[in-house]
């Protein structure tokens, strides 16, 4: 079960064991910092619960994933499986997603009634609230109202980051679930795999992650985009005269103070990691960028420029 998830060992084996007697929890609280799996392992449960082909009591195997239910809720279709989210609540308000701050009264509401009806398509129905922890204090009420009478062959699954911030009294009523940050060795692999990223590389971002494939994500991306940038290209790339004189061209009609400008950001950021080694870069940028503003010749500007980051031979 749960093969393609990264991490959380312990969580995946409590409710493989769960599923496997027969006795889940009728809450859940799957409690851990942003990007470690807790959706990811949600989905994947509801789909175990609901899989028309494999029998859990009989087989260690998971969800076949190829199923009619296994489909549908892949895609996100499962009429038995529902995310109380903002996204839901937008759709319930016909609001902006963006100005959602707390999940209300009534999309809880909405969730009680969709308890209340038949199962539509499979054996569970699943109701998976993120963020829990920004329920309102009128939509806790509501949904402990709910766990006081649990309903049968339903499960409600919170997600959250902190259980500071869910009443006590609905704590004290599911099964909280801690999720781990993952391993280095898994999100390193993750980012060889998924983002065609050399090793040494994906260490590096994967020990920035602090244990989230969410941050990973955003550190590969930052990382893709600044490998097109052309402050990374002067850093790591051998460049011919002509080449450099091309550059210059291209830029200078248009474009040197805002070249120049962007260059300088991107060597702040090195500058913070790596102080010694971007100090003299920033200052012939910055040396540039005055002579520019003196209405010196652009493209002399920039052929000397890039002359002279290059001879560093350290940014």
């Amino acid at each position: 079960m749960f093969e393609n998830i990264l991490g959380q060992q312990k969580v995946k084996k409590i409710i493989s064991n769960q599923v496997k007697i027969g006795k889940v929890a009728h809450a859940y609280i799957f409690m851990g910092q942003g990007g470690v799996g807790k959706r990811l392992v949600a989905v994947e449960f509801a789909k175990i619960l609901n899989c028309a082909v494999n029998d859990f009591a009989e087989t260690d195997a998971g969800a076949c994933g190829k199923c009619i239910s296994c489909e549908k809720i892949t895609k996100n279709i499962h009429p038995d499986l529902h995310f109380i989210d903002f996204a839901k609540q937008t759709e319930l308000e016909e609001g902006d997603i963006e100005k959602q701050k707390t999940l209300k009264i009534e999309t809880i509401r909405y969730m009680q009634k969709e308890i209340a009806t038949k199962i539509r398509e499979g054996k569970w129905k699943i109701f998976i609230i993120e963020p829990a922890e920004k329920m309102n204090p009128a939509a806790a009420n509501s949904l402990l109202k709910t766990l006081e009478e649990p309903p049968e062959n339903t499960i409600i699954i919170l997600i959250a980051e902190h259980k500071e911030t869910i009443p006590q009294t609905i704590v004290s009523r599911s099964q909280i679930l801690f999720f781990q940050p993952l391993e280095l060795d898994e999100i390193s692999s993750w980012l060889v795999l998924n983002h065609s990223m050399d090793a040494v590389k994906a260490r590096e971002i994967a020990e920035l992650s602090e244990g989230s494939v969410e941050n990973a994500e955003k550190l590969a991306a930052r990382n893709k985009k600044e490998s097109e940038s052309l402050w990374f290209k002067l850093k790591t790339r051998n460049f011919y005269i002509s080449d450099i004189l091309e550059l210059s061209k291209s830029i200078a009609p248009s474009g040197a103070l805002e070249c120049v400008d962007a260059l300088i950001a991107e060597a702040g950021k090195d500058f913070r990691i790596h102080p010694q080694k971007t100090a003299s870069a920033l200052e012939l940028l910055s040396d540039s960028r005055t002579l520019l503003l003196k209405n010196i010749n652009p493209r002399t500007v920039l052929d000397n420029l890039f002359f002279d980051l290059l001879d560093l031979k350290k940014i």
